[in-house]
């Protein structure tokens, strides 16, 4: 298990020369914020995370607040900024959906509700009501979802209207960072298109859909390119970092979008996936699917942190969260999940049972289903069961986006937490039957984030510029492919439709 505070690497030696460039990156995370400071090669040298603070509520809701959230974002920056040369640049990415609400002194008003919180289900159900689906994907890419900002907006309007009187600014995660950094407001198209707000196509607000929820146009954030924008580290910020006056601060997007700049892999028919608490699993596209067929998958689609460039996502709202409920809910350690991995590995497919795992088509199911366990079932075979289930979801929904948006893959690039499980890692390889590789930097989303803050201080000419990250080898698949496909047909179907779980 990492360590909370700084690691420094070793730096090479300039032997009197200028210091070395250092380029800041931030990634406000479901579990963690980190810091991560890189060379102009795109080297690691040095790191540091805080937990995300979050208060949970009775009902599994969560809640963030505003000054707990940005003294960790800032102890972390600190920390890195000490141990190495001051950044050149500052990006940063975060996770998207959570924004606060500000008032007219620029002061968060309520605390952010948590990207993962459903409260506003009752919210989602009218924009189903108010507007045909179809056209609101014809906009925005998305369909109606509780953990979608413009539902979350509404749910404060109803519920808590006295603090929406307040409410001058909204700003997410992500941009409340950078504005206390540099009393800037601006967003990316990447993270404005988690609000349901956006219009997708054309790149802007779409002032209608704002109208229909009651969300004053002026409320939101200006839209500026991924790592551009919106300011300069003020005086007060720089004094806290221990960095220079003046320092670009950019917003760098939505976490998996800027993770998978991060790790290199941003061709089209790229695929990389993006495991940690929640997963997606993105494909990139030259032009978003919002037709009729981009409809009818029932995923997400949206803007990439590349210019014109899009992406089509099959996501898990609990991937790498569900791994860490299981070794909690055994009492388990690290150690004890890396016993379970060796073990399981020796399994054969479907060995372990089924686990059929909460999707967001089911926005209200936390559930982790399982079947086919008997008095012979050890941790072991639980784990297998828990990371073929998750990764058979995944490989179902990505192999639909692939046929509808004509794309040919040739490989999966992993970045994240869950990536370092060798079994899963295999796994991806196994059902997709393509070739699997490991990003060996572990914070690809921070290493993204500082990557675009160079492009944006003009270290780098362009974002084609960027030097990639190292790669583990690469794994190839073992041929199980149609033993996978058999067992999804036979079991997974059945299981889903026995439990009344929506899904293509």
């Amino acid at each position: 298990m990492a360590r909370e505070g700084a690691s420094p690497l070793p730096c090479a030696s300039n032997h009197g020369e200028e210091p070395p460039l250092t380029l800041l990156g931030l990634d406000i995370g479901t579990t963690h914020v980190k810091a991560c400071a890189y060379d102009e090669d795109g080297r690691l040298l040095s790191s540091s995370r805080r937990r995300t603070p979050t208060t949970w509520l009775p009902g599994g809701g969560a809640e963030y607040d505003a000054d707990s959230v940005g003294d960790a974002t800032f102890g972390a920056a600190a920390e890195v900024i000490s141990a190495t040369d001051p950044p050149q640049a500052i990006g940063v990415s975060s996770v998207g959906e959570a924004g606060f609400l500000l008032g007219d002194d620029g002061v968060a008003i309520a605390p952010a509700i948590a990207w993962f919180d459903g409260r506003a289900a009752r919210q989602a159900a009218r924009w189903r009501e108010r507007l045909d689906p179809r056209d609101l994907f014809s906009r925005t890419g998305l369909h109606p979802n509780p953990l979608f900002s413009a539902c979350k907006m509404e749910w404060t309007q109803q519920n808590a209207p006295d603090v929406w009187e307040q409410a001058v600014h909204w700003l997410g995660m992500a941009e409340y960072a950078v504005f206390r950094m540099t009393g800037g407001r601006g967003t990316d198209p990447s993270l404005a298109g988690r609000t349901m707000l956006y219009r997708l196509a054309d790149g802007e607000w779409d002032e209608e859909l704002c109208e229909l929820a009651g969300i004053p146009l002026g409320m939101l954030p200006a839209v500026y390119p991924s790592g551009a924008g919106p300011g300069r580290l003020s005086a007060e910020a720089a004094r806290r970092l221990g960095a220079p006056e003046g320092v670009p601060v950019v917003v760098c997007g939505h976490d998996h979008i800027c993770g998978s700049f991060g790790a290199g892999a941003t061709g089209p028919g790229e695929i990389v996936d993006s495991m940690g608490t929640a997963e997606a699993s993105l494909l990139t596209l030259p032009h978003p699917p919002l037709d009729d067929a981009g409809y009818e998958l029932g995923l997400p689609a949206g803007s990439h942190v590349l210019p014109r460039t899009y992406y089509l996502a099959a996501t898990l709202p609990r991937s790498g969260g569900v791994i860490e409920h299981l070794v909690g809910l055994l009492g388990a350690e690290e150690e004890d999940l890396a016993r379970w991995t060796e073990e399981a590995a020796a399994l054969a497919p479907g060995s372990g049972g089924a686990c059929l795992p909460p999707t967001d088509d089911d926005p209200d199911e936390d559930t982790l289903l399982m079947a086919c366990l008997n008095h012979q079932s050890s941790p072991a075979h639980l784990l297998r069961a828990v990371l073929e289930g998750l990764t058979l979801q995944m490989n179902h929904d990505l192999g639909r986006a692939i046929e509808v948006s004509g794309a040919e893959p040739t490989r999966i690039t992993l970045l994240g937490g869950g990536a370092t499980n060798p079994l899963w890692a295999k796994l991806k390889a196994d059902i997709s039957d393509l070739p699997v590789r490991v990003v060996s930097d572990p914070e690809c989303v921070a290493r993204g984030a500082a990557m675009l803050a160079g492009v944006s201080a003009g270290v780098y000419p362009d974002t084609g510029s960027v030097p990639p990250p190292e790669y583990e080898a690469s794994i190839e698949p073992s041929g199980e492919r149609f033993e996978y496909d058999r067992i999804f047909a036979d079991f997974y179907g059945p299981l889903r439709e026995r439990a009344g779980r929506s899904g293509a």
